[in-house]
């Protein structure tokens, strides 16, 4: 049976637009599943970060039964206001010396009012990065309530939130950035000619891993024990 040049023509669109509508297909998936890794990975750090930003009603509960009863409505206002002033302060200031790029090793000198998380800021498959501060600022908020009991019945109203504020956009910030960012204990402070990183004091040696603190006890349960002392 021969096939006509005019039939073969066809034939050969055919398979051509058959092609271009697979690969589109193959495309367009790839698309939505990295939408869906992304959107899964938001869901996964919010509901993480709710769980942390959870431990403030553990606070409230213990330090209010630490307290006289004169004193409970003092002390849960406290930590409500911890939880609304590291929003306020970490935001326009604390994130940026957390995350922005280092100075020195010491704190960061960008993104200052998330100046690099807005809408649309990953495109269409990545993250914009809000559930990131998110996270960050549960944290820093928890880190701040933990003096709350250490000075429960002992300080005024006001001082308290005046160190509240101080320890959201400075204190805090300062020792994320040495130990989480990008600061001289992190592990990522110093890359070498190789494109590994090493702690900024540790001599770029192979060895060297740099401060590796997984769950905070140190950058935020430490830092806050320090304080109430």
């Amino acid at each position: 049976m021969s096939v006509s040049m005019e039939q073969y023509n066809e034939l050969k669109a055919q398979f051509a637009a058959f092609q271009s509508q697979v690969t589109a297909n193959v495309t367009a998936n790839a698309v939505h599943i990295s939408q869906n890794k992304r959107d899964m990975d938001i869901a996964y750090v919010v509901i993480t970060g709710a769980i942390v930003f959870f431990m403030q009603a553990g606070f409230s509960m213990l330090e209010a039964g630490c307290v006289g009863k004169k004193n409970v409505i003092n002390i849960l206002f406290k930590n409500i206001m911890d939880g609304s002033i590291a929003a306020i302060g970490f935001w326009l200031i604390g994130y940026g010396i957390a995350y922005g790029e280092t100075g020195g090793g010491f704190l960061g000198t960008t993104k200052f009012g998330l100046s690099d998380i807005y809408y649309g800021a990953g495109g269409e498959t990545q993250s914009d990065g809000f559930e990131s501060f998110f996270f960050q600022w549960a944290f820093a908020g928890t880190a701040a309530t933990i003096v709350s009991g250490s000075v429960a019945e002992r300080t005024k109203f006001e001082a308290y939130l005046m160190y509240s504020l101080i320890c959201s956009i400075l204190i805090y910030p300062v020792v994320v950035h040495w130990g989480w960012g990008n600061g001289w204990l992190s592990k990522t402070a110093m890359p070498d000619d190789d494109g590994m990183f090493h702690p900024m004091l540790s001599g770029k040696q192979e060895e060297s891993n740099g401060l590796l603190d997984f769950g905070g006890s140190g950058v935020v349960h430490m830092l806050g024990g320090f304080s109430g002392l």
